[in-house]
């Protein structure tokens, strides 16, 4: 790309180009007079722009929450005068951001546009909102467009049998690259997403192949941003300053300058409290680049990398679904709406998306392309870009010339298959007559053992545990140790995980005066990055109804409790340990309360779409404590606290009759046996119309029926107390020994574990444990 043509005009990009236009201009080394404007900015400054305040603002006069604000200013661009509810909103909220100068007018920057050179740069597939810009924009200025150009070429295709064969292959060919001389600075990857990164970490780790991965870290939990939450107030410079000596190292300096860049935009405050809820929603939606390396493979973005003639580019899982990215009509602004008001649809965009797609492919110059047939679920198709013209396929062939550690992993996997089913391949004779001496089946199944300073390093910025995690360690510490050290466990959005997020946020804001279902489930469902398939879409159509239901029945429920205040998907942090900065977390989805004769009155709620475990006696061994550290958590936050009853909702049935899914709604758990608190709970606990199998009898509380006192309450908190402290000591000290427990004849650790085939476990590994009928009672 010749640079100089580029001098003393004015380029408009897309958004993502810009940093690519930018690395080009600063690795040239010329002194050049060129002004970069991306299609984001370009809007912003020819029509309008917002600030905080204008979203503030939505807020109250709208009852609307945050996103759902910034939504409709978002919207504002497109006013027009066709006829359409949707349409007359946003005439009013910018009418009234108007009258309140809440809308930041740029007034010399269509003068500074006129009679310049401006290079479209790169435009052809975008929106159509944007021509009329330009068409604006060609009235007094000189409008020059340019394309990227080069020879269109037939590119390799490979296919894989899944994700580890794809990029296995792709590494091995990365190899041979660097060892003909390439550079490594000019091999890109293209088209990953988090889905990959683990297997990317672990197959490139074993070539020896540097790669810069774009990794964030989210900075909610963080000590820093815990500390300014428990210190917010009026005086946010106060709050600043508490937070200041937290700083220890470069990252929490990340951290800290983020935070101060969040509170400086809610300057146009004077009472700092009255945006707290906003700020904080803010500082904990941030995410601060790790480590960035170079001389790496980096990962770049196709559609919005200028790539030379000197890179060499893998683009990887070119998948249906995945590229081109598809559009679906579910914005703010309906298809039929964009069409009357001339912008592009979702069906515009996935066709221009697709052509471009088509595009880059064929005019990158060194470029292979991978595709995988299977994920961990399903079998998964190529592309919808593909087009046999556009490629010429081959196999897959690995050879195993580039790294000793891989050849001996697919030697032991080879001689695996051949133990157990006599499979004799070309790669086992190949590899076996290489590596002769290397053992097999000749191992111990023991935890070696980790040092202490290991740990100690590996868990510098402290460990924070949860309830999930503390059992994890309980059922079996080793599996702790490859799902919570060394990470292995591969995790992948579930239907079933992305439904119960859906469900628990909506419960979250349901109760609000402002609250819209339909708003809420739409924003829902396009914020989840999940993908649905056509069966999944019916059933979330089924289970929309099934929820209005559920929010139906819990506001009902709300008539037979005194308990008239509520928190929702409360995070409640406890110091564990200070000098080894451990924590303990968890969220909260419901907390009821009321203060009545100077004390806190509790019952806590826990949303659950499985089957819920309700028994409580195998808390004594750390197991199923998920209820009693509810209850644990809320006694450390809360002062003065009387625990009514701890309980979950299985918010999801298979039963068609609605009065038996009703009936299933009725909470789960233990209640206070003292009648003066549990009458502020359930008014209706002589035969409870809220809590499951709670009645009384002629002979006290039904037989059935959970019922706890303040003693066991008090004990219960201290066995899970005391089972935190054991786990956290035992995992700063590196125990993490294989010993999966049994109780009552059930090996109940390794029913669903996904590290049968890793652990070996034996019988002697195996920790019996008593059953226990009565915790407080100490019956077994």
């Amino acid at each position: 790309m010749d640079l100089e043509a580029f001098n003393n005009k004015i380029i408009i990009c897309k958004d993502k180009m810009k940093n690519s236009l930018l690395r080009i201009i600063s690795n040239s080394k010329k002194l050049l007079n060129i002004k970069i404007i991306t299609l984001s900015e370009l809007k912003k400054k020819y029509y309008f722009d917002f600030e905080k305040e204008s979203i503030y603002f939505v807020c109250n006069k709208y009852n609307v929450n945050y996103d759902i604000a910034k939504k409709y200013i978002s919207n504002l661009y497109y006013i027009s005068d066709i006829n359409e509810d949707k349409i007359e909103l946003l005439k009013n909220i910018k009418n009234d951001l108007d009258d309140n100068n809440l809308l930041l007018y740029n007034e010399l920057f269509r003068e500074y546009l006129k009679n310049k050179d401006i290079v479209l740069f790169d435009l052809k597939n975008i929106d159509k909102f944007y021509y009329k810009i330009f068409d604006e924009l060609s009235k007094y200025s000189n409008i020059i467009e340019y394309n990227i150009e080069g020879k269109k070429t037939i590119k390799e295709l490979y296919k894989a049998i899944d994700m580890d064969e794809e990029i296995n292959f792709v590494a091995s060919k990365i190899c041979e690259l660097i060892k003909s001389g390439i550079d490594i600075n000019n091999i890109k990857l293209a088209n990953v997403n988090e889905g990959y990164y683990f297997t990317i970490k672990k197959t490139f780790n074993i070539f020896n192949i540097p790669v810069d991965l774009p990794s964030f870290s989210c900075i909610k939990g963080s000590k820093i941003v815990n500390e300014f939450k428990n210190n917010y107030c009026n005086d946010i410079k106060e709050t600043i300053e508490f937070i200041k000596p937290l700083i220890v190292d470069e990252k929490d300096n990340d951290i800290y300058k983020s935070i101060i860049n969040i509170v400086n935009s809610y300057n146009f405050v004077d009472d700092y409290m009255l945006v707290k809820d906003l700020l904080i929603n803010d500082i904990e939606n941030i995410s601060i680049r790790e480590n960035k390396y170079n001389n790496s493979v980096r990962v770049v973005d196709i559609e919005n990398e200028i790539i030379n003639d000197r890179d060499y580019v893998f683009l990887i899982n070119y998948n249906e679904g995945v590229i081109p990215h598809n559009y679906k009509d579910e914005d703010f602004l309906s298809d039929k709406i964009k069409n009357k008001i001339g912008i592009s649809d979702s069906y515009d965009l996935n066709k221009k998306s697709l052509a471009n797609i088509k595009e880059k492919i064929s005019l990158i110059n060194h470029l292979i392309v991978t595709y995988r047939k299977h994920d961990l679920r399903d079998e998964i198709y190529i592309s919808s870009s593909y087009e046999s013209d556009l490629f010429e396929e081959k196999d897959i062939n690995i050879t195993f010339n580039n790294s000793d550690l891989f050849n001996k992993l697919v030697l032991i996997s080879e001689k695996d298959e051949n133990n157990k089913f006599g499979v004799v391949s070309n790669k086992l004779i190949l590899l076996n007559s290489h590596y002769k001496d290397e053992k097999y089946l000749d191992y111990s199944n023991k935890f070696s053992g980790i040092s202490k300073d290991k740990i100690l390093k590996f868990y510098k910025n402290g460990l924070t545990l949860s309830y999930t995690s503390i059992n994890n360690y309980y059922e079996c510490a080793f599996r702790y140790y490859l799902d919570n050290v060394l990470k292995t466990n591969k995790f992948e959005d579930s239907f079933e995980m992305t439904v119960g997020n859906i469900f628990h946020h909506i419960l979250s804001v349901c109760f609000e005066d402002s609250f819209d279902f339909d708003s809420s489930w739409d924003y829902e469902l396009k914020n989840n990055k999940y993908e649905f398939d056509s069966s999944e879409e019916y059933f979330i159509s089924i289970l929309k109804n099934e929820l209005l239901l559920i929010i139906k029945t819990i506001k009902n429920q709300l008539n037979y409790t005194q308990l008239k205040k509520s928190m929702y998907e409360k995070e409640i942090i406890i110091d564990v340990n200070s000098d080894l900065h451990i924590r303990f977390r968890g969220f909260v989805d419901k907390i009821m309360y009321d203060e009545f004769n100077g004390e806190t009155i509790v019952a806590i709620v826990d949303y659950k779409t499985g089957n819920p475990i309700i028994n409580i006696n195998n808390v004594k061994y750390g197991l199923d404590m998920q209820l009693p550290v509810y209850m644990y958590l809320i006694k450390n936050e809360i002062k003065n606290v009387r625990i009514g009853g701890f309980y979950l909702q299985k918010i999801l049935s298979n039963e068609r009759d609605i009065d038996t899914r009703i009936e299933n709604l009725k909470l789960q758990g233990y209640s206070n046996s003292d009648e003066d608190i549990l009458k502020y709970v359930d008014t209706s606990y002589n035969d409870s119309n809220i809590i499951k199998s709670l009645k009384r009898t002629n002979n006290g509380f039904y037989y059935h029926s959970k019922m706890i006192n303040d003693e066991e309450i008090d004990k219960l908190y201290n066995i899970v107390d005391s089972n935190i402290r054991i786990a956290s000591e035992k995992i700063i000290n590196g125990i993490f020994d294989i010993n999966p427990k049994k109780i009552k004849d059930k090996l109940r650790s390794c029913a669903y574990c996904r590290y049968k085939d890793i652990c070996y476990m034996k019988n002697e590994d195996i920790v019996e444990l008593p059953e226990v009928k009565d915790i407080f009672g100490g019956d077994e």
